[in-house]
């Protein structure tokens, strides 16, 4: 297929650089989908965001995200979240299938512990007094179904004891939370019983008790506790929820759908942010009232939000098209792709008029253009209803007419 004839194996756009050598050149479109990410404790935090494309590069920014490099350090799979230490910035943390992995080192090497047998890891959440402590949400496959189970460990991640929630089957959990002023509580995210719920311990895991939402929101994708008043906030599928009574009851406060990740911004809690697929909304307000507030943002798939804890206003968010920064609390957005080179280019074409000009197709739907040989690249605007292009074709006779083949037409 015309899919497969194009470049499907290749992560970024390369150039040969000489006849009959095997050495390449990376010439971009820099970006690529991010998929996860966290930020480190200290004077001078570290970024570091993980990705699904191919080989799960990691990538660290030690700037604020003016520039990006790999970690040397590589995941089995890709990273479902990335979590930091809370109090040492060597360490950080990352949940992939199967496996719960730890950096020592920012991420120059990673050693893998297994959470268990047929157990399928999704968030990571971290007892911020005793980071010794760390709880993750689990499916685990038990010969029948597929069950609810909590993952703890005591020992920093290397050594695990699973709980199992209830005992429904066939059922999701995608996120957790240690409430940072009572570290017995803890919560957990679930669509259990065709009931979204969230299920809380106050014996740091022992036991469990389910609280159901009011309507059906689906997935409960986000958790996050407020340290000022212990309100938490679940991002659901549909919408986010509000619980003013630890976790007894939820309020709806917004409609926006896939809210993947919640944050507070720490220079000032009134602000919160939240990864919603296609935007990123923003609270001005302590989670009472959200907006769009994406302006600059390119791509889709926004997954993850980060915030600095040095830099007032400062927010990050990936996409599809790489990594964005706000310096103005998500007002505005701009690039930061500085050696984000990691994009997926399943479709690409060399004008015949004009050889110095390439259209590239980054997947999920991103389109480039460079006219000088791939020196520098331009994104290009596509139609609302447009798909995945899986084709592009130029006129023999009219230079300035361009075929595309996409997914829905």
């Amino acid at each position: 297929m015309m899919r497969e004839r194009a470049v499907t194996a290749a992560c970024l756009l390369l150039v040969l650089a000489l006849p009959g050598q095997a050495d390449w050149t990376s010439i971009g479109p820099e970006g690529g989908q991010i998929y996860s990410g966290a930020v480190t404790v200290g004077a001078a935090p570290e970024l570091f965001v993980g990705s699904i494309n191919t080989n799960f590069p990691l990538l660290r920014s030690t700037d604020r995200g003016a520039s990006w490099f790999l970690t040397g350090g590589t995941l089995a799979n890709y990273p479902q979240q990335l979590a930091a230490h809370p109090t040492n910035p060597d360490i950080m943390y990352g949940v992939a299938s199967s496996q719960f992995y730890r950096t020592t080192n920012r991420g120059a090497t990673w050693s893998a512990f297994s959470l268990g047998s047929n157990t399928n890891g999704n968030d990571i959440a971290i007892n911020p007094h005793n980071p010794q402590v760390i709880y993750v949400p689990c499916y685990r496959w038990d010969g029948s179904a597929w069950r609810m189970v909590s993952a703890k460990s005591t020992n920093g991640g290397v050594n695990w004891t699973v709980t199992q929630l209830d005992t429904f089957a066939s059922t999701t959990i995608y996120s957790a939370a240690v409430d940072p002023v009572d570290t017995n509580v803890v919560y957990m995210g679930c669509y259990a019983a065709s009931m979204t719920s969230v299920y809380k311990s106050t014996d740091r895991g022992a036991t469990w008790t389910k609280h159901d939402f009011p309507t059906n929101a689906y997935y409960v994708y986000s958790l996050l506790v407020d340290p000022s008043n212990r309100n938490v906030f679940a991002g659901t599928l549909y919408g986010v929820y509000r619980s003013t009574d630890l976790g007894q009851t939820w309020t709806r406060q917004s409609t926006n759908n896939y809210n993947y990740r919640l944050v507070f911004a720490p220079s000032d809690s009134n602000y919160m942010f939240s990864a919603s697929y296609s935007y990123v909304y923003r609270s001005t307000d302590r989670g009472l009232t959200w907006h769009i507030s994406s302006s600059g943002i390119q791509g889709t798939n926004i997954r993850t939000v980060l915030v600095d804890p040095t830099e007032p206003g400062a927010v990050y968010c990936g996409s599809t098209a790489g990594m964005f920064k706000s310096t103005n609390y998500g007002t505005s957005w701009q690039a930061v792709n500085n050696g984000i080179v990691i994009g997926r280019i399943p479709t690409l074409a060399v004008n015949p008029h004009e050889p110095a000009t390439v259209w590239a197709e980054f997947a999920d739907n991103d389109l480039f253009k460079t006219t000088d040989n791939g020196a520098t690249w331009a994104p290009q605007s596509t139609p609302l209803s447009c798909g995945n292009i899986c084709g592009i074709g130029f006129d023999p006779a009219d230079p300035q007419r361009i075929w595309m083949l996409e997914g829905s037409g």
